[in-house]
């Protein structure tokens, strides 16, 4: 049986749990990291180089039609991130560094599905 990217991307995260030196989101960079290796890939086979990191990971996470925002967005919104609902990661906009470098931070957001509006 052939695994989806998303398996491997999992599977990538749970690789990256058992190195224990790696903090917690050294480890979520890793699994976006290569989420976005392998679906610049496939776009890149397709014809679709262009398109963005994050579009083809909406993609990926079947999230093309919905609306995303972080937990304090979400909160602001009147919304509440239901218990038990994960995050899904994106590249946040590039961040220049005081030690001279440029970074995109992890994101983490959740979709409209993944949220209740109360009154």
């Amino acid at each position: 049986m052939t695994r989806t990217i998303y398996q491997e991307a999992i599977a990538t995260r749970d690789a990256a749990r058992n190195q224990s030196e790696l903090s917690k989101i050294q480890q979520y960079r890793l699994q976006l990291k290569s989420i976005t290796n392998k679906l610049r890939e496939m776009a890149e086979t397709s014809g679709r180089g262009n398109t963005s990191s994050n579009e083809l990971l909406r993609e990926c996470y079947q999230l093309t039609n919905t609306e995303l925002d972080t937990y304090d967005g979400w909160i602001a919104k009147g919304g509440q991130v239901r218990k038990g609902q994960h995050a899904y990661l994106f590249w946040g906009k590039r961040v220049q560094a005081e030690a001279g470098y440029a970074y995109c931070p992890v994101q983490f957001l959740f979709a409209r599905e993944q949220v209740s509006f109360v009154g």
